[in-house]
């Protein structure tokens, strides 16, 4: 077990390094230790809803309710999963058992047809030293392993590549690559699910396979643990994107955008294939709305293993508020508006709230405008919640898979959005909240705004200092690399959004090259890119990321976070938890 620690990550979480960095079969030793420790903390009181998430020799750990370093029986499962992983067999991945992958049907072998045409399969060559048919020969003959899942929904990191294929990420990413398009890179190949940004090596494009389907189960095509063989065909056409194309897993939809989609309110299609209802009794109609502006509830923990991020409200906080507010549960669906303005019209009778302020009863036609506030993001929460159809369990906007939300994109303006009955979204406070709407009811005018002095809480956040537990990666750092953080001044970029927020400022040391292996990631953690730049990770995180992390923000610092605006000026402060790494000898 020469090199496995575990370390706390984040509130209730653990990190766990297997030690396997270089192993040759490190996938069937990981999966090994995972399916350990999933069957010993699903037998464990208090701790059986808790996700492993598997990384390349890592493992992740989130859902824990206590201090980890307070907790014996989460290091005694640590001690079992690590001495799994040493204990099994040297062996190829196709002989891990269906057990060890978290897919409950076990693992498959998948045939995928590629047409090699990709743009870089000239310059893949001459960089192996080999002809284009020999890359295409070695790429076609080796049996791959999903080792884990991340970068995108649908996206399978698959280990066992020729070692002749094995190259560095290219210097220079694209800033689109085509959906569908086959790739290698750093000992990995892929497939791109959907037209994405990406610095993999282009050989060719895969023909006729959804990668990931929301409304399929379980909607992620590839599990860990499934095998993978590449198929040449000479030719198949260039699909447009969002056309669509008969698949392999006869599924009909090829790799496609989601297209626009304006709910009505009058009626809406279950996902889960039940007749069509009555939507709502009232809906609103967005007559301008900012960039970005999406509907999001409570979110979608416990998927991180399907290789989906939480996504939710980037401020709970507020959300919570606002939806209490008029009577809803606090993660009811609400539309969270970001670094701007919005007006809405109500379609029959709504009662809104404006980040908690007291509700108010807009009669139909009424408008109301909610102003940018000293916030960076308010949150606009309607009695009933945003009934949007649920996807996966939720109903929050995941852009990066066309999930959730309003057709799986931001909101603009002239979309409609059908309002849930009282039943929908009901929270302690609801009949308390209706007494208020029903005592704050004013004469109808043809627009009203919502002022920033009636919210809970202001911006008070500028200039905050907020408090951080250290990363798992601090060894990967030069010494004083926190203290650097922690005595460093920094402002909120402009170059943010709901996946992360850049930090300018005081540059954190860096040394090395960057993680040579992709390693899971969690809200509110901060990545360091090689100058040394902090990035501070959102909801709509990818599932793995290569920069290391060396600290982790909290849910209440996430919030305050999530308040801050472009510009704001931002300092750290350190929280040793209570077991920063424990070496398992």
């Amino acid at each position: 077990m020469s090199g496995a620690r575990w370390r706390a990550y984040g509130e209730g979480g653990i990190y766990v390094d297997l030690g396997l960095e270089e192993a040759r079969d490190r996938a069937a030793r990981t999966h090994a230790a995972a399916a350990v420790l999933r069957e010993t903390l699903r037998e464990t009181p208090g701790k059986h809803a808790a996700e492993v998430v598997v990384g390349a020799g890592v493992l992740v750990v989130v859902g824990l309710e206590a201090e980890v370093g307070e907790d014996d029986s989460v290091a005694r499962a640590v001690a079992a999963a690590v001495q799994a992983a040493w204990a099994t067999p040297a062996m190829p991945m196709p002989m891990v058992q269906a057990a060890q992958a978290p897919r409950e049907s076990g693992t498959r072998l998948h045939t995928l047809q590629v047409v090699y045409d990709g743009p870089d399969l000239a310059e893949v060559a001459a960089a192996a030293g080999m002809s284009e048919e020999e890359v295409i020969a070695r790429h076609t003959g080796a049996e791959v392993v999903v080792e884990l899942l991340g970068f995108l929904p649908g996206f399978a990191y698959c280990s066992g590549v020729d070692p002749r294929l094995v190259l560095p990420r290219r210097s220079s990413p694209r800033k689109a690559v085509p959906a569908g398009s086959v790739a290698v890179a750093g000992g990995f190949t892929g497939i791109y699910p959907r037209t994405s940004p990406g610095g993999w090596w282009l050989l060719g494009r895969a023909v006729g396979v959804t990668l990931f389907d929301a409304d399929r189960e379980p909607p992620t095509l590839l599990a860990p643990g499934d095998r993978m063989r590449f198929v040449r065909v000479a030719s198949a056409p260039v699909t447009a994107l969002g056309a669509r194309q008969e698949g392999l897993t006869g599924q009909t939809d090829g790799v496609t955008e989601t297209p626009a989609v304006e709910a009505q309110a009058g009626e809406m299609q279950a996902q889960d294939g039940r007749a069509q209802r009555p939507a709502a009794l009232g809906a609103i109609i967005l007559l301008s709305a900012p960039p970005g502006a999406t509907v999001q509830d409570g979110g979608r923990p416990g998927q991180l293993a399907r290789g989906l991020p939480p996504s939710g409200p980037l401020d709970a906080e507020t959300h919570g508020a606002a939806n209490a507010a008029v009577g809803n549960a606090r993660d009811a669906a609400a539309i969270e508006i970001p670094l701007g303005s919005m007006e809405m019209q109500a379609i029959g009778e709504v009662v809104v709230s404006v980040d908690g302020a007291p509700a108010v009863r807009l009669a139909d036609g009424e408008r109301l405008q909610v102003p940018a506030g000293p916030a960076a993001v308010r949150y606009l929460a309607v009695r009933g919640g945003v009934d949007v159809a649920v996807q996966l369990g939720a109903r929050a906007t995941l852009a990066a898979a066309g999930l959730g939300g309003l057709g799986g994109r931001p909101l603009r303006r002239g979309d409609r959005l059908p309002v849930g009955g009282a039943e929908e979204g009901a929270g302690e406070g609801n009949a308390r909240a209706q007494e208020e709407a029903q005592e704050g009811t004013q004469e109808s005018a043809p627009a009203r705004g919502a002022e920033d002095g009636g919210s809970v809480r202001r911006s008070d956040d500028a200039g905050a200092v907020l408090v951080v537990t250290p990363g798992p990666h601090v060894d990967r750092f030069p010494e004083g690399a926190l203290d650097a953080l922690c005595a460093g001044v920094f402002r909120v970029s402009r170059l943010g959004d709901r996946v992360g927020v850049r930090l300018e400022g005081t540059r954190v040391p860096r040394v090395g090259p960057d993680l040579a292996l992709p390693s899971p990631m969690i809200r509110g953690a901060m990545q360091v890119t090689t100058d040394g730049t902090p990035i501070v990770l959102g909801p709509d995180h990818p599932v793995t990321g290569g920069y290391p992390v060396l600290a982790v923000l909290g849910r209440t610092e996430q919030a305050r976070f999530a308040r801050m605006r472009p510009g704001n000026e931002v300092r750290f402060a350190l929280k040793v938890s209570v077991s920063m790494a424990v070496l398992l000898a």
